[in-house]
């Protein structure tokens, strides 16, 4: 048999790819300016920022460079001290011998490891002795944007410097010497700019939620409690026709802090649908399979499926924005999760309930109580020491026939 192969002038020409432009990789310390759009380079050291808008990438690229060698010789230069403890080192120490003592409860003492590592992590490198208070002044004003953050990220620097001196390691309290920002409403930048939430926005925000997030807008709708509450309810705290609340965050100053709220049918409908949530059989009401289910995605969540507050905070913000309502206005005018339970007291409201059921509810008080819950922790609490509340908000009168 005689095989005829076709010669290369009768195959079509091979096209000729285009080769892509590469894109080099942003330098250290230069980031995409997501709000504005644009770019970010911010001084590591000194925690400032200088944004460049869109057309501007070859000028901040540029800044981003001499700033990574600026910061290089900041660093070789901190080298030279010897014998000197760094902010790093003394956050650690504080860790070990600070952080035991201090008579907080979970969430406060989170949020200072929180507060400590990005200390560490910005400001690490530099020695103690060589950093007084107009640097530490204008690492606040770089990212504190509200009296409330800055006092409190000072005080965070006031207990740091405090055992600082008390180790010898500083001559005096350096954060102490700041100025502490008044809370008076007196001040324009006191005044709350994040609008409320209504109906339309919930319902708006709802659906756009997935389905861990609507269910804990539900629950926070229908129950008045903050994110922090939401993510820890567990199915385990529907005992004897209540669900058992502690607000965390007034539990040692307020006796309203222990709540047990009667179930109705639409949170025994919102437990019911929180069993079926994704097929998976998770102790928590809310919950979510995680992106990776890895030990770095999983250390230290009591549970894999556990949700963390500020992932939720997260999750609404992307759903809101998905929605288009709030687009004129800035990220921080815009409302957050936390304003679910304002507009769930105005509906009870509304329907008539009364203001001191609302506030207990809300586990609003001013009465001073015993530290059950610091002292002897969960197993310390009988159930006589909830108090009982009502939550008859139902959905479809909500949502319309949910």
């Amino acid at each position: 048999m005689l095989t005829v192969l076709a010669s290369t002038g009768d195959r079509p020409p091979e096209k000729k790819k285009m080769a892509r432009p590469k894109r080099h990789p942003f330098p250290d310390y230069m980031t995409v300016d997501g709000d504005r759009g644009g770019f970010i380079v911010r001084n590591p050291i000194t925690g400032k920022k200088k944004r460049f808008g869109p057309h501007e990438e070859a000028l901040a690229r540029q800044t981003a460079e001499r700033l990574a060698a600026w910061v290089r010789k900041e660093r070789e230069r901190a080298k030279l001290f010897s014998g000197g403890e760094t902010i790093a080192g003394l956050v650690e120490r504080w860790k070990a011998d600070r952080l035991p003592f201090m008579p907080w409860d979970t969430r406060t003492r989170q949020e200072a490891l929180w507060k400590m590592d990005r200390i560490a992590r910005e400001l690490g490198d530099r020695l103690v002795k060589r950093t007084d208070c107009l640097f530490l002044e204008d690492w606040l004003n770089s990212f504190c944007r509200s009296t409330d953050s800055f006092n409190k990220w000072r005080y965070a620097l006031v207990l740091l410097w405090r055992f600082a001196v008390s180790r010898r390691l500083a001559e005096a309290n350096e954060a102490e010497k700041i100025e502490a920002r008044s809370a008076s409403k007196k001040l324009e930048i006191n005044h709350k700019i994040r609008q409320p939430l209504d109906v339309d926005g919930f319902k708006a925000v709802h659906a756009a939620a997935p389905p861990f997030l609507q269910l804990a807008m539900e629950l926070s709708l229908v129950t008045l409690q903050a994110r922090t509450e939401v993510c820890n309810m567990r199915h385990d705290d529907f005992r004897d026709g209540y669900l058992f609340v502690i607000r965390d965050k007034v539990s040692g100053d307020s006796d309203m802090a222990f709540i047990k709220i009667v179930v109705t049918e639409q949170l025994e409908d919102i437990r019911r649908r929180a069993r079926q949530l994704y097929g998976i059989a998770s102790p928590f009401l809310v919950h979510r399979p995680p992106d990776r289910r890895s030990r770095q995605w999983t250390a230290g969540k009591p549970h894999w499926t556990y949700v963390n507050p500020e992932y939720l905070s997260k999750a609404f913000a992307r759903a809101r924005d998905a929605t288009g309502l709030y687009g004129e206005l800035k990220p921080l005018e815009r409302p957050t999760f936390h304003e679910i339970r304002g507009l769930g007291a105005r509906l009870y409201r509304a329907s008539g309930m009364a203001e001191d059921a609302i506030r207990a509810l809300m586990t609003h008080s001013h009465k001073r109580t015993t530290r059950i819950y610091l002292e002897g922790g969960r197993e310390a609490l009988s159930d006589d020491d909830f108090q009982p509340v009502t939550a008859p908000l139902r959905l479809a009168d909500v949502l319309g026939g949910h």
